[in-house]
């Protein structure tokens, strides 16, 4: 499941990256050119967004398993595997924040 998560945001990484190519400049162009952008702080912005998105949701589903057993649904650890997964989504979105931070200072 994570290794889908990943994935998916490689994906929308190089979707962005590749959407939001600089401009190239015209000869007798009246505008400046582009600052050059900086993809690996834009995906590692993207990577941190999507992963603690993903983290609080999986969180609210363990939460919600949990609840029906506390409710008396009878729960017998069936949802178990979701509070790691969150914990590992929520560590890999905090080593990209960190990443993305040093990345921007220089």
């Amino acid at each position: 499941m994570i290794f889908k998560i990943l994935m998916l945001l490689l994906i929308v990484a190089g979707l962005v990256y590749w959407i939001k190519q600089p401009r190239r400049v015209l000869p007798g162009a009246t505008y400046a050119p582009a600052r050059p952008r900086r993809p690996v702080f834009i995906a590692l912005c993207i990577a941190t967004a999507i992963s603690v998105v993903a983290a609080i949701l999986t969180a609210l589903l363990w939460m919600g398993g949990v609840a029906g057993g506390v409710s008396g649904g009878g729960y017998h650890g069936e949802a178990d595997f979701l509070l790691p997964v969150s914990g590992c989504l929520l560590a890999l979105g905090v080593a990209c924040a960190v990443a993305a931070f040093l990345k921007r200072r220089g």
